[in-house]
């Protein structure tokens, strides 16, 4: 399956959310700390989700920091969960990413993952 890069902002819901993920055989790496940058180690995901549902502003950075840097850029950003004004705010600066409510990430992403495939 496919390497997911999951961001959220408390250590136990973040492994709560990431185990659908892996039951249908993703790869999945979480990144849950306010007080570093996400860690690839030169091993880029396939996609990556990020929960607006904690510290939106902060999730929105870490999509800020996949798209400043052109190895990154191509990946696909899905923001999962938030209150609907800061969605808002994710929408208007993420065109091109996806957006689902928290728990629709699984299918958000085979629906992603199918398209590429196609």
């Amino acid at each position: 399956m496919a390497r997911i890069f999951y961001v959220h902002w408390n250590e136990n819901e973040a492994l709560e959310r990431i185990a659908p993920m892996t039951e249908t055989g993703h790869d999945v790496r979480a990144h849950w700390s306010t007080v570093s940058t996400p860690s690839l180690k030169g091993d880029l995901p396939d996609a990556v989700v990020i929960s607006l549902d904690r510290l939106p502003s902060h999730g929105r950075a870490v999509a800020e920091w996949f798209r400043e840097a052109k190895s990154r850029r191509h990946i696909p950003i899905v923001f999962e969960g938030g209150k609907s004004d800061k969605v808002a705010v994710a929408r208007e600066r993420f065109p091109d990413a996806l957006f689902c409510d928290t728990g629709q990430a699984v299918d958000m992403l085979e629906r992603l993952l199918n398209e590429g495939q196609e």
